[in-house]
């Protein structure tokens, strides 16, 4: 039996420009949120440092860089040390324009900024599916996969937990999804139950059943994270079970 490989991606760590946070940004929503059973980040730093951990996981599976500008220091540093990456991509080119408007600090971001994030992760899921596909791997070969990626430094993708029909239910993601929520403006009524529940069945799988389980347990969930949100003596986590 054959599995999908792990997938490196590793982001510019520029810090002077806004396309170098851009792509940091996405690269941890692909890794938490769209594509976390598959991708793991390798941190430039360490990587050019000398980091073997970092190095021979580049030289041995698939890997993606992030540059934020045509300088390409990501992918420059990654063939100097492991060899030729699978796939490159500029936030500059991907974005075009967008990038003008968009903030060196995560802390000035508006929807322009998070549009560019989601945009770009987009575009790197996309990649990171077309070589997870060209890349399958048999069972030996993923465990030897699963010993390297515990080596990298990306952590593991942001759960929640929902109270689902008496039992504990966890949802990777889950709390990246409700950010992204609350900064479309998104509050928590009876109106947006469904839309709640479409925004995580994109990522977690839901039987047609379990509608209207987890359509009570994300509305309620959801509006803890709005109150922790907008109410500072709520901890924002307390409903996702954190």
């Amino acid at each position: 039996m054959s599995e999908t490989t792990k997938v490196g991606i590793i982001a510019c760590s520029g810090e002077e420009i806004a396309a170098g946070t851009i792509s940091r940004l996405a690269t941890r929503r692909v890794l938490e949120l769209l594509r976390p059973q598959t991708t793991v980040t390798l941190c430039l730093p360490l990587f050019l440092a000398g980091e073997e951990q970092e190095r021979r996981f580049a030289r041995q599976h698939p890997t993606i860089t992030v540059d934020g500008c045509e300088k390409l220091c990501a992918k420059r540093g990654t063939e100097q040390y492991s060899g030729q990456v699978a796939a490159s991509l500029v936030v500059s080119d991907i974005l075009g324009d967008r990038v003008a408007t968009c903030h060196r600090s995560a802390r000035d971001f508006d929807r322009s900024d998070e549009e560019a994030v989601w945009l770009l992760a987009e575009r790197i899921a996309v990649e990171v599916d077309t070589l997870s596909a060209a890349h399958s791997t048999t069972d030996a070969d993923a465990d030897r996969t699963a010993s390297a990626c515990g080596c990298a430094c990306g952590g593991q993708p942001a759960q929640g937990n929902l109270r689902l029909d008496g039992k504990t239910v966890t949802v990777n993601g889950l709390p990246l999804i409700f950010d992204q929520l609350f900064r479309m403006g998104v509050v928590p009524d009876d109106n947006q139950a469904d839309r709640l529940l479409n925004a995580v069945r994109v990522y977690h799988a839901i039987e047609a059943h379990e509608d209207d389980w987890y359509r009570n347990a994300v509305a309620q969930a959801y509006t803890s994270y709005y109150r922790g949100r907008t109410q500072p003596d709520v901890p924002a986590d307390a409903l996702l079970g954190n």
